[in-house]
């Protein structure tokens, strides 16, 4: 009884802790819309750089690195373990302490999947779903499914129907 109560008292505190620090991460970012979950851990690089729309959950372990400027939209998901960056190192040599950015765009209803990657200077469509594991290096054209590595388009979303 007594071991039931302290487990839940500190399950308490955790939560409340864990909510603090979503709450301290997220007031970094250039711009949050409402209902956004990080679900921690989560890593953030260049948070000024970073702007979610609503309705957007990140699973845990996923790395998001907005120097270049990421804009993530509405109704979003980016499973555990993703990885969303802007920046990269230059194909000519020196590449040891250099980087080139270049902006990620993910629009409205987008689905990303598990240890998805996307790559610097891609768009993903309205509607588009990344393939667990996928690498996105070009962009991805609205409603449409890509997987692999890299990324190629496997398969369409049907969108008879108005978002919710």
């Amino acid at each position: 009884m007594m071991r039931d109560l302290v487990i839940r008292a500190c399950r308490r505190v955790l939560d409340a802790v864990e909510r603090q620090k979503q709450r301290e991460t997220l007031a970094r970012c250039a711009a949050v819309g409402t209902a956004v979950r990080l679900r921690h851990p989560v890593v953030i690089y260049h948070p000024e750089g970073l702007r979610l729309g609503s309705q957007v959950d990140v699973g845990e372990y996923t790395v998001l690195r907005a120097a270049g400027g990421l804009t993530i939209g509405d109704r979003v998901l980016i499973a555990a373990y993703a990885v969303l960056t802007t920046q990269s190192h230059p194909v000519p040599l020196p590449r040891w302490g250099v980087t080139v950015t270049a902006p990620i765009v993910i629009e409205d209803d987008v689905w990303i999947g598990a240890g998805a990657i996307v790559l610097p200077g891609v768009t993903i469509g309205h509607g588009a779903i990344v393939a667990a594991g996928a690498v996105v290096t070009q962009t991805v054209e609205a409603f449409t499914v890509v997987g692999g590595v890299p990324a190629v388009p496997i398969a369409q979303v049907p969108h008879d129907m108005e978002p919710r």
